[in-house]
């Protein structure tokens, strides 16, 4: 069985060029498929990240408050319960500190 191809040369090229503009249209449907799972992924993470900052601020005024209340209070547990978990109290605020350069 011998295969022939029939028709000009240009009705070749054109049935060869449509064939790879199918083949190109399902690799670009799969990586933007691929992409969007990766941007969900990505979003999680940020999210995750987001929590994380604003978590930070909530532990950091509790324990400033804390803190001010073991002082005004004179509490020596809670004041040692601060300072094993590596929360300075002192009477002293202490100096803000100094953001570094880039």
């Amino acid at each position: 069985m011998k295969l022939e191809i029939k028709g000009s040369p240009w009705e070749i090229a054109s049935l060869s060029l449509a064939g790879l503009s199918l083949v190109l249209v399902i690799v670009n449907s799969a990586l933007a498929i691929r992409n969007q799972s990766i941007q969900a992924d990505v979003g999680q993470r940020q999210q995750v990240i987001n929590q994380g900052l604003e978590f930070a601020r909530i532990r950091q005024a509790l324990a400033q408050v804390l803190g001010n209340f073991a002082l005004s209070k004179n509490d020596h547990d809670l004041s040692d319960l601060l300072t094993r978990h590596g929360i300075a109290v002192s009477a002293v605020p202490a100096a803000p500190a100094v953001p570094q350069g880039k």
